[in-house]
Formats: structure tokens, C-alpha cells, sequence
């Protein structure tokens, strides 16, 4: 994938998109419009709240997977 912004090129692996956000956000930022800086933005806010629910999951566990047996029907 090519930056749209310059003539860096990404190689297509796991990583493409996060390591074109952050290559955007060190290079670009001053010349995204105001809707892309909106965006951009937006989609950091939601990076870092994703990065701190894994760590938050990985360091006390899947809440989804506690059960109350006070509510189990099985005797």
C-alpha cells in the first residue's frame, strides 16, 4: 500500500493499517483537512480504548466468562 501523502510504500502484513495510521499521524497530520484530522482523531481515541480493554482483559480475565452459580438452574 502506497501513502497517499508521500511516496512511502507498506508492506501488506498484519500491521498495514496501524503502521499507515501511525506513519499518517508522525508525517501528515498538518496537512489533513479538518475532517480527516476529525477522523483521524476519532480512530486514535478508539485505538487506545481497544489497547487498554485487551490489557485491562488480559490482566484480570474474560469477564465474559465468570459465572454466578447462585443463578445456574443446575443442582
Amino acid at each position: 500500500m502506497k501513502c497517499k501523502y508521500c511516496d512511502e510504500t507498506f508492506a501488506e502484513d498484519d500491521d498495514l493499517v496501524l503502521n499507515y495510521f501511525e506513519h499518517t499521524k508522525i508525517n501528515h497530520y498538518e496537512s489533513l483537512s479538518d475532517e480527516d484530522r476529525i477522523m483521524h482523531d476519532i480512530r486514535e481515541n478508539m485505538i487506545k480504548s481497544k489497547t487498554n480493554h485487551d490489557k485491562f482483559k488480559k490482566e484480570t480475565g474474560d469477564s465474559d466468562l465468570f459465572f454466578n452459580s447462585n443463578d445456574s438452574d443446575t443442582v
